[in-house]
């Protein structure tokens, strides 16, 4: 006879109980199979009595209908092992996750919902619009060039050294160079935070976060940071946009603007690539950088940036070559 042989069979469906430590609610075993579906918050799925569990079941046969009709139209990816929010915009649908196994929102559930940069908000959604505030991170980056360009030239000159030495000692093995000491350059801000409110008989809010972009420890670049910051504001922009559609379609937009920078244009996705490119030509220290062939490293990364823009339609050829001319002092 097995160890858990004498156990009491699943209060829900009847089945084995399997497992050292098998579901408990309210004194009654729960096997794998019915407890899994419990999708709620921790709090909630902690306290459920056995009443609350099995409308929660029932609520849960019922949810699934929703399921069984869920056509993806968009996935939001906050990253390859981070949220992921599924939308079905034909049936006005939500889930978060890939795999449909969580709860199906439906729109109306949706009073409102907010995107911010730590405690700044980003976008502010509602049945009276979406709200859309500059952010003051381009400029805070741009404040840290300087800091980073000198640091960045110091560190060059110390591996052009090492290799200088290397070169002159042919017996020597070349170690020194491989040591790359960490330049820690504090972020404008730690990560996105998602919190949607919901009008739903289980859930009142959802609060989903995606980290921020990281200077590197080893060689800094703020065109680096920038274009992975304005891959990740494109990212929210998409959910913000996503969440309008599905809850609140046709509801107007407003750009709020301040002394905090340029607004998003949600008609562009790619205006935040855009408007940190501009930011970055306008702003970026040309004075004391590293040099490449004679030319500033950050003049090489811009060309490259704009020749970027040029590929993906953003700006045109004659745009691209006057800027490129500029850049490089032709």
């Amino acid at each position: 006879m097995g160890l858990f042989d004498k156990r009491e069979p699943c209060a829900i469906c009847g089945g084995k109980v399997k497992g050292l430590f098998p579901h408990d609610v309210e004194g009654q075993l729960v096997c794998d199979s019915c407890f899994g579906v419990i999708d709620l918050p921790s709090d909630k799925a902690n306290s459920l009595s056995m009443a609350q569990f099995l409308e929660y079941s029932a609520f849960r046969q019922e949810n699934d209908k929703l399921r069984q009709k869920f056509s993806t139209t968009l996935k939001v990816d906050f990253g390859w092992l981070d949220d992921k929010v599924m939308f079905d915009h034909t049936n006005k649908l939500m889930c978060l996750d890939k795999h449909l196994n969580k709860t199906i929102f439906e729109g109306k559930h949706i009073r409102s919902f907010s995107i911010r940069e730590d405690a700044y908000n980003l976008f502010e959604g509602s049945a009276a619009g979406l709200v859309c505030y500059a952010s003051s991170v381009p400029d805070r980056v741009m404040a840290l060039a300087p800091q980073i360009n000198q640091m960045r030239m110091q560190e060059q000159m110390r591996r052009n050294t090492e290799r200088m030495i290397d070169m002159l000692d042919g017996e020597r093995n070349n170690n020194t160079s491989s040591y790359y000491p960490s330049m820690n350059i504090p972020e404008p801000f730690d990560k996105f935070v998602v919190d949607i409110h919901l009008d739903h008989p289980y859930w009142r809010i959802i609060t989903l976060d995606m980290n921020g972009p990281r200077f590197s420890s080893s060689m800094p670049d703020v065109n680096d940071y920038m274009r992975d910051y304005n891959n990740n504001v494109a990212t929210m922009q998409q959910l913000a946009q996503a969440l309008m559609d599905l809850a609140f379609p046709g509801a107007p937009v407003q750009q709020m603007g301040g002394n905090m920078g340029a607004g998003m244009n949600m008609g562009n996705m790619y205006g935040a690539a855009t408007m940190g490119a501009q930011t970055m030509n306008r702003s970026m220290p040309m004075g004391g950088q590293p040099m490449m062939g004679g030319m500033p490293v950050d003049a090489v990364a811009e060309v490259q940036r704009f020749k970027m823009l040029l590929d993906q339609g953003i700006i045109t050829e004659a745009e691209f070559e006057a800027k490129k001319r500029q850049l490089l002092g032709l």
